[in-house]
């Protein structure tokens, strides 16, 4: 089953990320196209070449590195004169005796029953104002006759034995396009993923509607409310005497109680009506130190991590930790209870990252033990919260149920898009901020997002959330790109933003040197982001 989930995961993976770079290479080509400039090619994937189809005057294709994809336009990068140096040529007329086709490839079998010319003088640029016929080709046949000839503007170069490209005439190329043409042309790409964000998110609420937190009705119970004897559409109207109405009520009262401000035992004290007969439960809530990445219970009357094997694949196993093991003291602070835990976890000045060390005074087989976690891993109050996560989480295992909202509907997939452009700012932030605690380590590429994706393709839940995280990588995609970096979009963008105030262009030749240095160095962190995800995939 596990080969299943991963071969469907890979699948769902690879279908997504294609639909998220055809949409964000498909607002560079819409624009560009409606600009009037030359698209050569339409790339899906970057590298060595798998299938290429051509089709009016862009190639569409598909390449081995799932980096992105790219729209090759003709003067965004420095034109290549194609007929520089070169001292002969094979050509081919149209009807009315123009060149639409020159070869520089002449022992190709193919051109065979061509003719060989001396080239001459020529123009396959021409002007701004793309006049009739401005194009040229001067050619002098072998046997000494010379004779100029227009030049359409649609011919094609063959460069290559199998690869030929089309001309770029002044009106044609990037470059030469007005400054708003241009930027819509390199801003389209990151604005289209975020209206597929948008798309996304609307969808979702439309299928599934939205968190129906008008009251406190329960929808569905998990272990800890069902073995208190918590059902499905009880009504909780207290928590440990605090009085709720809404589901925002509860959920506020949870985050005060996961502060620290819960019973010493780890309990919480529900009152319910069912039928309309008020009733009363102890719950004994799943309780989360996310922090430092603990599951802990109260057990024969001392705090201990909560048994199960999952404690055998963690740092604090190979550090000498044992499920089991009643916590008594954390660095000197005493810990009576679970109270004491979570308000430990919760006001410590533990907000510090990496590398640090944690003294664990424990008692193991009615011993008392010290557990010393040496470069022990602390999250930090900053990088959770980034996430949507608090330091520290009681669930009493109850979920509220779902509604169609047309209102919601209306203006939520812009509050959805907008919390995940702050969040993933917030994310890239943390990598430039002191004991964070994330590294470019942290960073996933298409490897790590594919194993996401194997387990996203599990559950119940599995539709909608493999629609939550492509609209959320959607929009990773559309803000990475729009970061001011070279060769990126951003990257583009800013020099047109230079432009746009300096009056001036960029020398063409140094801002092709920039890009090509960031593309290298973006190569680069790609490897390195690709090796670390097979790392932890083992």
């Amino acid at each position: 089953m596990a080969i299943l989930y991963t071969i469907l995961g890979l699948i769902v993976f690879i279908v997504v990320l294609g639909i998220i770079i055809i949409i964000h290479e498909g607002g560079h080509f819409y624009f560009s196209k409606k600009a009037g400039i030359l698209c050569h090619e339409f790339s899906i994937g970057m590298g060595p070449l798998i299938a290429q189809k051509k089709k009016g005057e862009t190639s569409y294709s598909i390449r081995a590195i799932p980096l992105g994809g790219y729209v090759s336009m003709a003067g965004e990068e420095t034109e290549l004169d194609l007929l520089k140096d070169v001292e002969q040529v094979k050509v081919k007329f149209n009807d009315e005796g123009h060149i639409n086709f020159i070869s520089l490839v002449l022992d190709n079998p193919k051109l065979a029953d061509l003719d060989t010319y001396n080239v001459g003088k020529y123009d396959l640029v021409g002007t701004k104002d793309a006049l009739k016929d401005e194009l040229f080709l001067e050619l002098t046949s072998l046997d000494g006759i010379t004779k100029t000839y227009v030049v359409e503007r649609n011919t094609m170069v063959n460069y290559q034995k199998n690869d030929s490209i089309q001309i770029a005439p002044y009106d044609r190329t990037f470059t030469n396009k007005k400054w708003g043409e241009r930027f819509m042309s390199v801003f389209a790409g990151p604005l289209m993923n975020f209206v597929l964000a948008l798309v996304i998110f609307f969808m979702m609420g439309l299928f599934f509607g939205y968190a129906d937190t008008s009251s406190t009705k329960v929808n569905n119970v998990s272990d800890a409310a069902l073995a208190a004897g918590l059902e499905n559409n009880d009504v909780i109207t207290s928590i440990n005497g605090t009085t709720l109405s809404t589901w925002d009520d509860l959920s506020y009262k949870m985050s005060d109680i996961a502060k620290g401000n819960i019973n010493s035992d780890g309990t919480v004290n529900i009152t319910y009506l069912r039928d309309n007969q008020e009733l009363n439960t102890i719950v004994k809530p799943v309780i989360y130190i996310l922090s430092a990445q603990l599951l802990v219970e109260y057990k024969n009357n001392k705090v201990v991590l909560k048994d199960g094997d999952w404690i055998n694949d963690t740092t604090l196993y190979e550090e000498g930790y044992r499920s089991g093991d009643a916590i008594i003291k954390i660095n000197n602070t005493s810990i009576n209870g679970i109270d004491d835990l979570l308000e430990f976890f919760t006001n410590s000045n533990m907000d510090a990252a990496q590398n640090i060390s944690i003294t664990f005074e424990c008692v193991r087989n009615n011993n008392t033990t010290t557990v010393v976690l040496n470069n022990y891993s602390i999250y930090s109050k900053e990088m959770l919260s980034t996430q949507g996560y608090p330091q520290t989480k009681v669930m009493l295992g109850v979920e509220t149920g779902t509604s169609f909202n047309i209102v919601k509907l209306l203006y939520m997939p812009w509050v959805q898009t907008g919390e995940a452009s702050v969040q993933i700012l917030s994310t890239l932030k943390l990598l430039f901020s002191k004991n964070s605690g994330v590294t470019i380590s942290d960073l996933s590429g298409p490897v790590g997002i594919a194993n996401l994706f194997t387990t996203l393709v599990q559950g119940e839940d599995a539709v909608y959330n493999i629609l939550y995280w492509t609209g959320l990588l959607s929009v990773n995609i559309g803000i990475i790109n729009l970061l001011p970096l070279p060769a990126l979009d951003g990257g583009r963008l800013a020099f047109l933003l230079y432009e746009a105030i300096t009056r001036k262009k960029p020398t063409p030749k140094v801002e092709n040197t920039i890009h090509n240095i960031g593309f290298i160095l973006l190569m680069a962190l790609f490897v390195f982001v690709l090796v670390s995800d097979i790392i932890k995939c083992f």
